[in-house]
């Protein structure tokens, strides 16, 4: 089963595609690198540890925040390395 990057936390990688070699494809091939490293940064932004006060929009599965007050993700006054298992976050 392939992991979903919509609810999974997934690092993209990005390799350089072939240069086209008409010149009507320039415009188009930079659009579609530029797009691709742009996903790709971002990937590693979502999966990079992030200091937290509010829980993320759209956590997703592997996530990893640091919480800090006044977000409360395991509800008992936790402030430290919590993951989200895909329902929940658990403490680290």
């Amino acid at each position: 089963m392939s992991l979903n990057d919509k609810l999974n936390v997934v690092i993209k990688n990005y390799s350089r595609t072939q240069y086209p070699i008409l010149e009507d494809g320039i415009r188009r091939y930079f659009q579609d690198e530029l797009a691709r490293i742009e996903a790709a940064i971002g990937s590693v932004a979502n999966a990079a540890v992030q200091v937290a006060e509010d829980e993320p929009s759209v956590p997703q599965k592997g996530m990893v925040r640091y919480a800090v007050s006044p977000w409360n993700p395991l509800g008992n006054g936790y402030e430290g390395l919590v993951v989200y298992n895909g329902t929940t976050w658990t403490a680290v």
